[in-house]
This record gives structure tokens, C-alpha cells and sequence, in this order.
């Protein structure tokens, strides 16, 4: 890794640090500024640090919806399912950028546990869904296809980025497991950092697989 490229990822720790503490805080005006402002940053590195590519395209391009449901999930009177649909529509573009590095699908065991982990996520929200019930099921579906595909790139292609990838996408079912078992159905004080937490890592991970 060479000099700026550590110094865009030490930037994004360091900000990714901040709007955690921030947010945990309730500290507004930091708060609005650093949890966008971090997500920019890992786009700007993809800018300035890495070689266009389809890859490389994509996932900046996911990013941008990230940042887009980012804004949409952190404001005062939340805009949930807009931000559900731009994470959505993020995700959907991970799974193109995870598969333009595969050949086929061959991997069976990723299965059992995520089915696992959907139904238990499921079977404790459900009743609290209420009018979000299919547009959470579909975005479930969704990002256990992303994860799927992550896992897969490890087996495929034997590098430290297939790793990285795979890592960021269960970084993001972990954040967005938490964030849906705190809204619908039991809160706790610690949620929130676990769950920017967990996201800003995923990010940086997917970031850096390019």
C-alpha cells in the first residue's frame, strides 16, 4: 500500500471514529457531517487511488448509494424506506461487481447458515413489519445473495482481495441484522454503534477488495 493510499484509509478510520462517537453523542451538526462525509471518502480514494475498471466502477457506484441511504437514514425524521431502497439498489450493484470476478456459482455450504440467519432475523421481526413486510423480505433477499456471491469469490480467486470482499459483505449483513432487530424488535443502547461501526468496516473492506 503506498503513501496515499494508507493516508486515505487512516482518513477513513479516523472520520468513520468520529461519526460513530457522534452519533452515540447526539451530537447533530458532527454527526450530519461525518457519517457522509466518511462514506465520500472511500469514493474519493476509489477516484484518486484505483485504476478504472468495471469493478472498480460499480462498486463506486454502490457507494454512492450507500451514501444516498446514508443521508436518507440519519436525518431527524428518517426517510427509512428510501434509505431501505438505496441500500437496496447498492447492494444490487455489489452482487454485478462480485460476479463479473466469478465463473458460475459452485460453493453449496454459504446456504444452510444465512437461510438460518434470515429466518431467525424473520421470525423475530415479522410481527412488527406491519406495511414493510415484502420490501424488507425482498432486500433481505438481496443482500443474502450479495453475501452469497462474496463468499464465493474466495474459493474463485485465492487473493487477499476476494477476502476483503466477502469479509465487507458479512460486515453489512451483521449491520444490517442489528439495525433490523433494534427497529422492530427490541431496542438497546449499544445498537447504534454496532451498527455504524459494522457498516463503515464493510465499506472499507468492499473498498479496498477493488
Amino acid at each position: 500500500m503506498d503513501l496515499t493510499s494508507a493516508a486515505f484509509v487512516l482518513s477513513i478510520l479516523v472520520a468513520a471514529t468520529a461519526a460513530v462517537i457522534s452519533d452515540f453523542k447526539r451530537q447533530k451538526l458532527l454527526t450530519y457531517f461525518f457519517r457522509p462525509f466518511t462514506v465520500a471518502l472511500m469514493m474519493g480514494f476509489l477516484l484518486e487511488v484505483q485504476k478504472a475498471s468495471p469493478y472498480r466502477n460499480i462498486v463506486l457506484a454502490a457507494l454512492f448509494f450507500c451514501l444516498v441511504g446514508e443521508i436518507a437514514m440519519m436525518l431527524r425524521k428518517k426517510k427509512f424506506q428510501a434509505g431501505l431502497a438505496s441500500f437496496l439498489i447498492s447492494h444490487i450493484l455489489f452482487c454485478i461487481a462480485f460476479c463479473s470476478r466469478l465463473t458460475g456459482v459452485k460453493l453449496r455450504w454459504p446456504v444452510i447458515p444465512l437461510v438460518f440467519v434470515a429466518a431467525i432475523i424473520l421470525f423475530l421481526t415479522w410481527p412488527n413489519l406491519g406495511r414493510l413486510r415484502l420490501p424488507i423480505l425482498i432486500y433481505i433477499l438481496v443482500i443474502l445473495t450479495m453475501v452469497r456471491l462474496a463468499l464465493e469469490l474466495p474459493y474463485q480467486v485465492p487473493e487477499i482481495r476476494s477476502w476483503l470482499a466477502a469479509g465487507g459483505a458479512l460486515l453489512f449483513l451483521t449491520s444490517d441484522s442489528v439495525l433490523a432487530l433494534n427497529r422492530f424488535y427490541r431496542s438497546f443502547c449499544s445498537a447504534q454503534i454496532i451498527i455504524l461501526s459494522t457498516f463503515y468496516l464493510a465499506l472499507l473492506f468492499i473498498t479496498l477488495s477493488v
